[in-house]
């Protein structure tokens, strides 16, 4: 039983790594678009406006889907569904 405690430290590492990769990939993403929404609302272009704003909200449901998912991991792997399963 102590095996399976010990590996519930390295089976975390993979869903941090990946999410910090996919973050690391988004937010800039998004403060570019940020950047840009500040840019173009000088110009006036609403039609880019809208497209900016669509993409802003849909990239930050992304960041809060990544970070959702990994809590969600982290609790299954805190309270052994995986071990669980592999009884079976």
């Amino acid at each position: 039983m102590q095996k399976t405690t010990d590996n519930r430290g390295r089976k975390k590492i993979a869903p941090i790594v990946v999410t910090v990769l996919i973050l690391l990939y988004i937010v800039p993403v998004l403060i570019g678009i940020i950047r840009a929404f500040g840019f173009w609302g000088q110009q006036g272009e609403t039609g880019l406006l809208v497209f900016l704003l669509l993409y802003l909200f849909f990239g930050g449901a992304v960041v809060g889907g990544v970070l959702k998912a990994l809590a969600e991991r982290l609790r299954e792997i805190d309270g052994g569904e995986e071990e669980d399963a592999s009884q079976y």
